[in-house]
C-alpha cells in the first residue's frame, strides 16, 4: 500500500536531511506508528506521502503508483485515496459539522444525493450524529477532531494518515480518539499515524516506525515507544 525506497528530504538552513534514506513497506490494513521527538521527520513522512512535499532522491509508491511521476492534475485523484488528520483540526469555523465534512465530497464533485446519504452516516459513526448542526466553537476539542476524522473519511480513504491527532487533547479524550481510528483501521483503512503519546503506542501494540534526525533506526511489529 505504501512503500519507500531510499527516500531522502533535505530543507534549505538546516544542518542534516529531514529524512534520510528512508526505507519502509507498510501493507494494506495495518496500523503503523511513527514515533520520534520534535525534528526527527515524522510529519515530513507524512507529508511526501500525499505530495505536500518533494523527496530529494528515492521512490514513493502509494497504492501500487511511483507518486513522484505523478503529473500535477493526477495529484487530486491521489489524495482522493488519502485521508488526513491534523493536530489544530483545521475545520471551517462558519460551517456546522454537518457542513465541515460535506465540504470533503463537494470538493471532489460527489452527487447531492450521495453527500445527503453519506454525512450523517459518518457523524454517527464517529459519535456525532446529535451534533451535526452545531458549529466548531460549540464543540469541545475532543469533538472537533471526531469531525476532522469524518471529514478525512468519509470518503472511505485507501489511506488515513495523522500528524499528532491526540496533540491538544486530555488523556481520555484522546483514547475515545484512538478507539475511533481503530475502528476505522478494521475497514480495512490503512492508517499511518505520527505521535509523541507514549501511553497511546504501548497501549495499542500496533507497528512501530521509529525515528531519530531524519534517520529509521526501529520498525518493530507490535512495538512499544521506548
Amino acid at each position: 500500500m505504501i512503500k519507500l525506497e531510499n527516500v531522502t528530504k533535505e530543507y534549505p538552513g538546516q544542518n542534516k536531511p529531514a529524512l534520510h534514506n528512508a526505507d519502509a513497506d507498510i501493507s494494506k490494513g495495518e496500523f503503523v506508528f511513527l514515533v520520534g521527538p520534535s525534528g526527527s521527520g515524522k510529519s515530513t513522512f507524512i507529508r511526501l506521502l500525499n505530495k505536500q512535499e518533494e523527496p530529494d532522491t528515492g521512490r514513493i509508491f502509494v497504492a501500487g503508483k511511483d507518486i513522484g511521476r505523478l503529473r500535477s492534475w493526477r495529484v487530486p485523484m491521489l489524495r482522493r485515496n488519502i485521508g488526513a488528520v491534523f493536530q489544530d483540526y483545521k475545520l471551517l469555523p462558519t460551517r456546522t459539522v454537518s457542513e465541515n465534512v460535506s465540504f470533503a465530497l463537494e470538493v471532489i464533485g460527489r452527487p447531492r444525493h450521495v453527500i445527503k446519504t453519506q454525512v450523517p452516516a459518518i457523524c454517527d459513526l464517529v459519535g456525532l450524529g446529535d451534533k451535526m448542526d452545531k458549529y466548531p466553537h460549540q464543540l469541545s476539542g475532543g469533538e472537533q477532531q471526531r469531525v476532522s476524522i469524518a471529514r478525512a473519511f468519509v470518503n472511505r480513504p485507501l489511506i488515513l494518515l495523522a500528524d499528532e491527532p491526540t496533540g491538544n487533547l486530555d488523556p481520555q479524550t484522546a483514547i475515545g480518539i484512538m478507539r475511533l481510528l481503530d475502528r476505522i483501521n478494521k475497514t480495512g483503512t490503512t492508517v499511518v499515524m505520527a505521535t509523541h503519546d507514549r501511553g497511546i503506542v504501548d497501549t495499542m501494540r500496533r507497528r512501530v516506525i521509529e525515528l531519530a534526525e531524519g534517520d529509521i533506526v526501529r520498525d518493530q511489529a507490535r512495538g512499544v515507544y521506548e
